[in-house]
């Protein structure tokens, strides 16, 4: 009797885990299939790219894999495969490579591939972490539709692609879900991870920031005297020693920060810079386009004036929306796509207005896909 209550009880709790994963493991299977699929007719119907070839090897042979791989993702090969070679390629943090070269000397499987399954497991990661994260916020029929929109934001392909933004998506998320839970110096840790995949995971740091100021108060003993103080300081340790490594290698200890100069004037620009200049060639075009699907989450990031409650994913949203929209015009696409708390009130409100839910998914799915088809054919959305 005791077996088979024990039996019982472990089925219940797996069960009840599997409901907790099935929704965003489900989202997660059914848009990597639109999205391999999908490059493998557009590659297959228009072989020819806009902008210079392809990644050569196992992946110029398989078009749905290779529509993944484009722009950053050869640089976080030569990395992963040679190391940092020149001061410039610090620019590309080293989390994303270091992974990737482990499951190659691991498994001996190519390294376009190998960065692709990191890519794609830390996105399946992330949108679990966010799903529970939106759950306890808000509800399961709002963290359902809250992620359906993350998932079909037009820029969210680049989670499946050659990009570290995914890995910077999970840590960022599953140092705030520790945050919140009260396990800071776990939540600092799993931040600089974050910060080592992207730099701007640093500014998730407001949240643990938030977390800790909610649970304890603005009581500076409190707060600074508390073992828990050394979560905010983990991600800056880890952004130090990736500094230290720069200095030991090149002599030049930001060499990351100084890299983007050689970008020029536009590596900073803002929408200020973006709407005042004359130029028109293809990068400027490219970013502007970007320009109405960024009010997407910036409309997510304002309506937390309304929910107050969630003063620890606001606080994020807030920080990271603003310096996109301040220095960030370049990538804003594809940073814009990881702000995944802005699509927590977005789903709030869409969850009660059904009549709309299928068209706002489907149009925001579509123009995804059109997106996604300059960037397979590397016309310059980077």
């Amino acid at each position: 009797m005791k077996n088979a209550a024990c039996e019982t009880t472990a089925r219940d709790q797996l069960q009840v885990r599997w409901q907790r994963v099935a929704f965003p493991c489900r989202l997660f299977v059914w848009s990597r299939i639109a999205l391999l699929g999908f490059a493998q007719l557009a590659l297959t119907l228009v072989p020819a790219l806009w902008w210079g070839p392809g990644p050569q090897g196992l992946l110029s042979r398989y078009p749905a894999l290779a529509g993944l791989c484009r722009w950053d993702c050869g640089q976080f090969e030569r990395i992963a495969r040679l190391g940092y070679r020149e001061a410039y390629w610090t620019n590309f943090f080293p989390l994303y490579p270091v992974l990737a070269r482990g499951i190659h000397a691991a498994t001996g499987i190519e390294m376009h591939l190998a960065l692709l399954l990191v890519s794609n497991v830390a996105s399946l990661g992330a949108l679990i972490v966010i799903y529970r994260i939106f759950t306890l916020a808000a509800g399961e029929d709002a963290a359902r539709w809250a992620l359906a929109l993350l998932v079909a934001y037009p820029f969210a392909f680049f989670q499946a692609t050659g990009y570290p933004e995914s890995l910077m998506m999970f840590f960022t998320a599953l140092a705030i879900l520790l945050a919140l839970r009260r396990q800071h110096v776990w939540a600092g840790v799993a931040l600089g991870l974050g910060v080592l995949a992207r730099h701007l995971a640093l500014f998730a740091g407001v949240s643990l920031v938030a977390a800790q100021i909610r649970q304890r108060g603005v009581h500076p003993r409190r707060l600074l005297l508390n073992r828990a103080i050394l979560g905010l300081a983990a991600p800056w340790l880890f952004l130090g020693l990736y500094c230290y490594y720069q200095y030991r290698q090149f002599g030049i200890p930001l060499a990351f920060w100084t890299a983007r100069a050689g970008w020029g004037p536009r590596a900073w620009w803002g929408v200020v810079q973006l709407l005042t200049t004359k130029a028109h060639d293809v990068d400027v075009q490219v970013m502007r386009g970007y320009l109405p699907f960024a009010l997407v989450p910036t409309a997510g990031t304002v309506a937390f004036i309304r929910y107050r409650r969630w003063t620890e994913l606001a606080a994020f949203a807030i920080v990271f929306m603003v310096v996109l929209w301040s220095v960030g015009m370049w990538g804003l696409g594809r940073y814009s796509a990881s702000c995944w708390p802005a699509f927590l009130p977005l789903g709030v409100w869409l969850a009660k207005r059904p009549k709309i839910q299928a068209l706002t998914i489907g149009v925001m799915s579509l123009f995804q896909g059109l997106f996604f088809y300059l960037f397979v054919h590397q016309f310059p959305i980077l």
